[in-house]
């Protein structure tokens, strides 16, 4: 789990660094934009042309002055902080925020020494359109010999334009750096003077509280006196001395917000409801005052010096309530300003005092019984400061619009999540929940601000999203059990690839590959779940239920992508392993599941109804859905039944297969696999749905042969050889009903009628007559009936069996098989099985053992195979003489030829007389018959010798 975690903290890092990259682009476009602009207006712009001063009788460079250009401009040189001015500077703490208006109070900070009063703000945008490098004459200039200063002035001017373009070179903000900059910028000596009175002010009032010098009401109305002289003041010069104007502005708020709550907190002549509106009403006068100036040095300092005022004049004691209510409407009237501007000092300012003192109180005051009043005013100003984020994004200029703040976005979430883990430290689940809170609302906030605006905001709706995830991502480790959270971390890869997907984004896809791997070894190492536990509703099964459906959402999605970006060859193989693995884990949590909660024969029928359970719903899913990939899945039900049926006839002893839940899972698996066949059939391959009929059948025949030889072999009095006999009979049966009857089923007999009357069949009758040969074996006895030859149980199985392949192989056409050599084969096995009926009809009948050593020792057995091997010889010599067939006909003598030296050779040294007389009086009349109803037949062209 720490792994996932510092993943998650590298992919968080990866995704800033993308940012930053992207911005550093964004702003290198802007700057050449800008550079662009000015260029072209230097070549549009009139310029001064040098003129002959006749009374010189040199050339002099002449003054430019342009048309509507102010008096007191009308000079060949600039000063040094003009010509610095004249440049634009990039505020290095605001990602991609040109700082027009910091420029604007430097411009009217720094005068130029000829000059006493301060720049307008008009003239110095004019001066920053002004000034250009003077054009070279396409004559020949003589240079005169000018001041230094002046000579230099036109260099200064265009070394300032070229700084123009340049971004700057730190994409996140250096806060000290901005901080000294505005202590030392402008006027300094202005805010030092502020920042003075103000605290001598709150001295002032302390120290006449303490000694009662004047009554309180006076002080106080003093005080509000004095500091309305100063608004009305700042509001006098804000023309002629603006920069100076606007801080005693800010001064004369910053006293007011100090006034009231005096008189309200300290010495209660205020009613609080009155002094809240009063506080109201000055931030909405310094809100109102900063937007109509355009000063953001006013509402810096108004804010500023409202902050201040509780806590200077803070006694150690108070309500909390109260203290934060305050500051609610002070950050209420930020909140205003930023919808009409995008001031970074002010956000910024507000959220350090805001956190930072609120921060301060609950290291100090804060107890578990302030909670209810204390959370409701940390979700106000989180809720504030996130609104006043996007506000600051959306207000940019048109082209930087969406550039964020980091300090705020990023800082502003683990600022608030640090106290609201404290607040909810008691809290069972109370971390969780809050995490998944604050991912639901960043989550919820990128996905409005990418209906609403779109590309517009394109890179704060990603920081926003990551933020979503990341605190979503927390809130899993903290409420859940480690396979609840390995099972949610795969979750969650999945969504990243599905980010990374919608926004084109390779990281975010690799990001959340690795985070689903990660997830599966995590929940692999976890300890498995306890046994008792209900069956397929506990964490374990779940949560492979859920890394699986991750996996295979993956592969849905890249499938897609793929599919819309052709040359991603990579992402097409990833997709089949996506499949792959979903798939093993769905199933392997299904094995694993059913091994530990069921036990014996119920756990092959569980198994199969668990496969039949998910092909169904894989089956679904692929139709309604479309989705072709998915349908791989849907083959794996065959193997499947195989697997169950292997296990059940070499484990299960005599166990039917519809024992236990087996009736309804076989059942529901052969309809559900040829139902698979007939409702896919277009969207498999040809090669695959041949070979899965050819399968599908083979597996009907061998569950419906193992069910019905069970069933026999379990009925009381019976003997063995029934049993044995339905090994055979059943499949034969089938087949032979299959063979006559078959093409009346349109579908899937006729429609494949290669596989169904061919090819499918050939395995089923090898194994038959693999089958016949073992049985030979046996003796067949049909107890309880008595045995008669040919007419018990096993003979005729095997009758059938013979017949069966028989008639497939002289049905065949003759290209499709070696010719002859099948129906040789054939005949060679009847042969041997006519040779076995009749040593059981000797072992019955004679009561010789059922032994080849035995039986080959009984004269009574040789004397039967004489008599058997002369009458096969007469059948087919007196057949073959009447079709003319001589091959058939020497078949048959040679069978007769091998009766006669059986009967030198064996029958001849035995024994028993009786039984050598019977095979020589036998073998004689016989070949008699034959010589006189079975001449050799006459040779033909189409016959051998």
């Amino acid at each position: 789990m720490p792994g996932l975690l510092a993943g998650l903290v590298v992919y968080l890092l990866i995704e800033v660094a993308v940012l930053r990259g992207r911005i550093g682009k964004l702003e290198a476009s802007v700057a050449q934009s800008i550079s662009r602009e000015a260029a072209a207006r230097t070549t549009s712009s009139p310029h001064p042309d040098t003129a002959y001063n006749q009374k010189k009788g040199k050339r002099e460079e002449q003054t430019f002055e342009p048309p509507g250009a102010p008096a007191h401009l009308a000079h060949p040189t600039l000063a040094p902080q003009d010509r610095a001015m004249a440049g634009t500077a990039t505020s290095p703490g605001i990602v991609g925020q040109p700082v027009q208006d910091s420029r604007r109070e430097a411009n009217q900070a720094n005068p130029p020494p000829q000059m006493d009063a301060t720049y307008d703000l008009d003239e110095m945008e004019w001066l920053e359109q002004a000034v250009e490098p003077p054009k070279i004459p396409a004559h020949p200039v003589v240079t005169p010999q000018v001041p230094a200063k002046a000579a230099t002035a036109p260099a200064d001017a265009a070394a300032a334009t070229s700084k123009l373009p340049s971004p700057p070179a730190n994409q996140f903000p250096d806060l000290f750096a901005q901080l000294w900059r505005w202590l030392t910028g402008g006027n300094p000596i202005l805010k030092a003077g502020i920042v003075v009175l103000f605290f001598g002010v709150a001295f002032l009032l302390s120290y006449a509280a303490q000694r009662n010098m004047f009554p309180v009401e006076l002080r106080l109305a003093g005080v509000a006196a004095g500091a309305l002289a100063l608004l009305l003041l700042g509001w006098r010069l804000r023309q002629r001395h603006t920069l100076y104007g606007l801080g005693l502005e800010g001064a004369g708020i910053g006293i007011l917000y100090l006034v009231v709550f005096a008189a309200a907190k300290l010495y209660h002549l205020l009613p609080l409801p009155l002094a809240l509106a009063v506080m109201i009403g000055l931030v909405g006068l310094s809100c109102a005052l900063a937007i109509l100036q355009d000063a953001r040095g006013l509402a810096v300092a108004g804010s500023v010096g409202g902050f201040l005022a509780p806590v200077l004049m803070s006694s150690g004691g108070g309500s909390h309530v109260l203290l934060f209510s305050y500051y609610a409407l002070l950050n209420s009237g930020i909140l205003a300003i930023a919808w009409y501007k995008s001031w970074r000092e002010l956000n910024l300012t507000g959220f350090v005092f805001t956190f930072g003192i609120a921060g301060l109180w609950g290291a100090s005051s804060y107890t578990p019984a302030h909670f209810a009043t204390t959370e409701p005013f940390l979700v106000l100003f989180f809720a504030m400061y996130c609104l006043i984020s996007v506000l600051f994004a959306h207000r940019q200029p048109l082209h930087l619009r969406g550039y964020i703040d980091g300090p705020l976005v990023f800082g502003l979430p683990i600022v608030a999540g640090g106290f609201q883990a404290s607040l909810v430290a008691d809290f069972r689940y109370g971390l969780a929940f809050s995490a998944l809170a604050l991912g639901g609302w960043y989550i919820g906030l990128a996905r409005l601000l990418w209906n609403r605006v779109g590309q517009g905001m394109r890179l704060l709706t990603e920081a926003f999203l990551a933020l979503g995830i990341v605190f979503a991502s927390l809130a899993i480790p903290l409420g859940l059990d480690p396979h609840w959270t390995s099972a949610a971390w795969a979750i969650e890869g999945a969504a990243m690839v599905w980010v990374g997907i919608r926004q084109h984004r390779v990281s975010a896809r690799i990001f959340g590959v690795l985070l689903q791997l990660g997830a599966a070894i995590s929940f692999a190492a976890s300890s498995p779940t306890d046994a008792t536990a209900m069956l397929f509703a506990n964490r374990f099964f779940l949560g492979c239920g859920l890394i699986a459906a991750a996996a295979l959402l993956s592969a849905d999605w890249l499938e897609h992508d793929r599919e819309n970006q052709p040359n991603n060859g990579w992402e097409s193989f990833l997709s089949w392993v996506f499949l792959a693995w979903g798939v093993i884990w769905w199933y392997g949590g299904g094995i694993a599941e059913l091994e530990r909660h069921v036990y014996g024969q119920d756990f092959f029928a569980g198994l199969l109804l668990f496969f039949v359970a998910s092909t169904a719903g894989f089956a679904a899913v692929a139709h309604w859905c479309g989705r072709q990939r998915l349908v791989f899945t849907l083959l794996l039900l065959l193997p499947c039944m195989v697997l169950v049926w292997g296990f059940q006839f070499l484990n299960s002893g005599d166990t039917p297969l519809l024992s236990g839940w087996g009736w309804l899972a076989w059942p529901l698996a052969m309809v559900l696999q040829y139902g698979l066949l007939f409702r896919f059939e277009d969207e498999l391959p040809d090669k695959i749905l041949l070979a899965w009929h050819r399968l599908t059948l083979w597996i009907l025949l061998a569950a419906v042969t193992l069910e019905i030889a069970r069933r026999v072999g379990q009925l009381p009095g019976l003997a063995g050889a029934w049993e044995l006999a339905c090994w055979g009979a059943v499949p034969a049966a089938l087949l032979i009903l299959l063979e006559w009857k078959g093409d009346l089923l349109a579908w899937p007999v006729e429609r494949f009628a290669p596989i169904y009357h061919g090819t499918g069949t050939d395995v089923p009758l090898a194994v038959l007559l693999l089958w016949t040969v073992i049985s030979l074996a046996a003796n067949g006895n049909p107890a309880p009936l008595s045995y008669l030859p040919l007419c018990n149980p096993l003979e005729l199985a095997e009758a059938a069996v013979l017949l069966l392949v028989g008639y497939r192989v002289v049905r065949r056409p003759p290209t499709q098989h070696t010719p002859g050599l099948p129906l040789y084969l054939v005949a060679i096995l009847a042969f041997l099985w006519l040779n076995t009926v009749v040593g059981r009809s000797v072992h019955v009948f004679a009561e010789v053992p059922y032994r080849p050593s035995a039986l080959f020792a009984s004269s009574i057995m040789q004397a039967a195979l004489a008599a058997l091997w002369s009458a096969i010889a007469l059948a087919l010599t007196v057949w073959a003489a009447r079709k003319n067939h001589r091959q058939i006909w020497l078949t048959g003598a040679g069978l007769l030829g091998l009766t006669v030296v059986k009967l030198f050779f064996v029958d001849l040294a035995g024994t028993g007389a009786i039984g050598r007389i019977v095979s020589f009086l036998v073998v004689g009349l016989l070949m008699m018959v034959i010589g006189f109803f079975a001449p050799l037949p006459p040779k033909t062209e189409d016959s051998t010798p």
